[in-house]
């Protein structure tokens, strides 16, 4: 008895689309073996406004180069007397945030900052906005078909843990099924014609200043782009005083470190850090 192909799928779905090599793997491979886009499945993404241009181009050169409708979607902020529910605007690559705009609302609305233990970021700009999507379409029920490989064992259990809040969606994790790792998807798209312009291994990722990534991601990051700093030293200028992370300095020191490296020769940065913290989050691969 043959086991059932893991990428074969059935609508009601939103297939996931975060931007980056894995989701655009895991992409191809549902195309591939379902003969294209199924029935009643939509490719959605979530765009915050502070995803790399690199992101967003290769994000559109997908649809283009396989034939596939990626619906981009924006929160707009909460509907009245709600933090639960939501507002979104349907956008493209032409009219796609990019200065931050979506989380600057959220922080606004919200009158705090994300940090690694409340990850509203995710919460509302990724799940949220994802759910109001799909409730906009009249769906009730569906999978949330998302990229997440075998070698992210601790994502996987905490998306498949029994007690988890499914409203955005059931998930569907083909990629782990499939026993699919990074070197797999690195391997695929060394292979391909067209690739993300952005290193596996560097500093930058989808989300430009990340605050769960290593303090010397960010500080190298902005060595080679200083202005990545100023959105997010803008958003920790706040009248609240709010900051991302209570644990490291803000990101106008980030900046001013990454200032002192970049006189340095060669750049020689503390690597104690590591961005565990990451799996968690739905901006990545």
């Amino acid at each position: 008895m043959t086991s059932r192909n893991p990428y074969l799928i059935e609508g009601p779905a939103q297939i996931c689309f975060s931007g980056g090599r894995t989701s655009g793997y895991m992409l191809h491979q549902l195309l591939e073996a379902n003969g294209g886009l199924p029935d009643d499945c939509i490719v959605s993404f979530q765009n915050t406004g502070k995803e790399r241009e690199e992101t967003l181009e290769f994000i559109n050169e997908c649809a283009h180069r396989w034939y596939v409708p990626i619906t981009w979607i924006e929160w707009d902020g909460f509907e009245e007397g709600s933090r639960s529910r939501c507002h979104i605007r349907i956008v493209d690559f032409e009219t796609a945030s990019r200065n931050g705009e979506p989380f600057s609302r959220l922080n606004e609305a919200l009158g705090i900052l994300p940090n690694p233990v409340m990850r509203t970021c995710t919460a509302n700009l990724k799940v949220k906005a994802g759910r109001a999507f799909m409730q906009s379409r009249g769906y009730g029920e569906w999978q949330n078909v998302m990229g997440i490989r075998a070698d992210e064992p601790r994502r996987v259990t905490r998306l498949t843990s029994p007690g988890r809040d499914n409203s955005g969606g059931e998930p569907n994790l083909p990629l782990a099924r499939a026993n699919v790792r990074k070197a797999d998807v690195l391997a695929f798209w060394r292979a391909q014609p067209f690739d993300l312009a952005l290193d596996p291994e560097g500093d930058f990722g989808n989300c430009d200043g990340c605050f769960l990534k290593a303090r010397h991601k960010i500080v190298r990051a902005f060595v080679t782009r200083p202005e990545l700093a100023t959105w997010w030293i803008n958003e920790e200028s706040r009248p609240s005083g709010a900051t991302f992370r209570n644990d490291r300095p803000r990101y106008s020191e980030l900046l001013r470190e990454a200032e002192f490296y970049a006189k340095q020769i060669p750049l020689a940065f503390p690597e104690h850090e590591e961005d565990d913290a990451l799996i968690d989050c739905m901006c990545g691969d």
